[in-house]
């Protein structure tokens, strides 16, 4: 193992660092290659050329299962199969299996608030939420003390033993957009519904960088683009970097910290500081350079659309689909009796449409000539279904923001919602209930007991009306 004299970290993409201390070296959350998301996300700023000929990892640490930092490509294609990779121990074993499912032995699991050691580099994990389980990693040696939150929404209680513990950060890192699907619901005859507030991740963002007060805080896992042309108008909807920093300027800025924005290639060391090259301009003239980028990919777009075009509905999708809803205990999908939603799934060549009924786990086609009015009607593209079911991975169809949802109102949304949880809660292992699943998530949340206390204050505040994105900023803000 060749020893270097200092520490340095690069910045290689989206959420995708490279930490190289002086003993070993370490990549975490990568996805360095092509698109994700069925073409839908890409890395914006793109990912500087050449840089992955430099990486050679001793160990990947992996902080969630999202495919935009669980990348099976990259992880395929660019990582040694005998690499070592970390992650934590989830009382569901979903994303360990699927590690395994595609090569990887050497895998070391950790417990909440664990540390281990990478060389000269100790990593501690701190996991956050309540099924899908994100993890933060603190990364630390002789030169830096790093915070890594990434998507995690780690608020109050949670949060507050990780700063005591770990002193003062040098970096920390977090997200600063949304990755949800909710700017694409929308109510019949209420086109001034708004179930999101983009300037929520912004305040969220300066709410957790004054309670961390790290010397310089960085925008992170967030910086992408849209380039399918099902989405590329949303590219307007992404809280960049800069409009970050507009935002946070008019919220006082960071109290304690440096807002620094660092893109694909930028890099930190402990020998020689900073080496930043200039990215203002793929985020103050955006729509130039990501028309650029649409060129540079309309091959392989191209190429993906005529395989999308293809694509047929057969019975065995189907059922597999209602064996996943079935998998939910009938006792849960009782709530849902009598309620019935309508799912098209389409492409350029071919439309296909069902009534779903949830309770009986049930899909029946009928005929697109004849009209059927339900109050809930959803729209998922045929390649993205038929993916989606086959790897029991429904949840991540709407991340790719490709999907259409119409609701005749927001109570129809809301059963939607809590459907598509339930399903979520298939993909991760929880449904149908094991005893082994159940004993795991006991003894998780035994070291996890002050995470309970900020689900419980959550719920106070959701009682009394907040919505969910405000009460994360709540929680946040009285973080100590």
């Amino acid at each position: 193992m060749e020893k270097n004299k200092h520490t340095k970290i690069t910045f290689l993409s989206h959420a995708s660092i490279y930490i190289e201390g002086r003993e070993a070296s370490l990549l975490v959350d990568p996805w360095l290659i092509g698109s994700c998301y069925w073409r839908s996300w890409w890395n914006y700023p793109p990912v500087k050329k050449g840089i992955l000929k430099k990486i050679k990892p001793d160990a990947v640490y992996i902080t969630h299962v999202h495919w935009d930092h669980w990348h099976g490509v990259t992880l395929k294609k660019l990582i040694d199969k005998d690499t070592l990779i970390i992650t934590h121990e989830e009382p569901n074993k979903r994303s360990v299996n699927d590690l395994k499912k595609i090569g990887f032995k050497n895998i070391k699991l950790l417990k909440h608030g664990q540390s281990t050691n990478v060389g000269d580099l100790k990593l501690s994990i701190y996991q956050f939420g309540l099924f899908l389980n994100d993890s933060a990693l603190v990364v630390k040696n002789k030169d830096v003390n790093l915070l890594d939150a990434n998507d995690c929404k780690i608020a109050g209680a949670a949060l507050s033993p990780i700063i005591k513990k770990h002193g003062k950060f040098d970096f920390a890192l977090r997200s600063h957009s949304s990755a949800n699907d909710r700017i694409l619901y929308k109510i019949k005859n209420n086109p001034n519904f708004i179930n999101d507030d983009p300037e929520h991740y912004s305040r969220s963002f300066k709410y957790f960088m004054d309670a961390v007060k790290p010397n310089y805080a960085v925008p992170f896992a967030s910086n992408h683009c849209y380039l399918h042309k099902d989405v590329f108008d949303l590219n307007e909807f992404i809280t960049d970097p800069y409009i970050l920093k507009k935002q946070l300027d008019e919220l006082g800025g960071l109290e304690n910290s440096e807002l620094k924005i660092l893109v694909s290639g930028d890099s930190w060391s402990s020998d020689t500081g900073f080496e930043v090259a200039s990215s203002s301009h793929y985020f103050l003239e955006k729509s130039f350079h990501i028309k650029e980028y649409l060129k540079e990919k309309a091959p392989l777009l191209e190429k993906f659309y005529t395989l999308e075009s293809r694509l047929k509905i057969n019975k065995k999708i189907i059922s597999k689909f209602q064996n996943q809803i079935k998998a939910i205990p009938k006792l849960i999908r009782k709530k849902f009796k009598g309620w019935k939603f309508q799912l098209t799934l389409s492409s350029d060549k071919y439309s296909y449409n069902f009534i779903v009924d949830p309770f009986e786990a049930k899909l029946t086609e009928f005929d697109d000539s004849l009209k059927k009015d339900l109050p809930t009607h959803i729209h998922i593209p045929i390649k993205i279904f038929i993916d989606a079911v086959a790897l029991n991975m429904f949840h991540h169809s709407s991340i790719s923001k490709r999907n259409e949802y119409l609701f005749e109102n927001e109570n129809e949304l809301k059963k939607y919602s809590d459907f598509l949880n339930l399903l979520e809660k298939v993909e991760l292992e929880v449904y149908p209930l094991k005893v082994s699943y159940l004993k795991n998530l006991f003894f998780s949340y035994c070291r996890r007991w002050r995470e309970i206390l900020v689900y419980f204050k959550a719920f106070i505040l959701l009682k009394k009306g907040l919505p969910i994105y405000d009460v994360e900023e709540e929680i946040l803000k009285n973080t100590k």
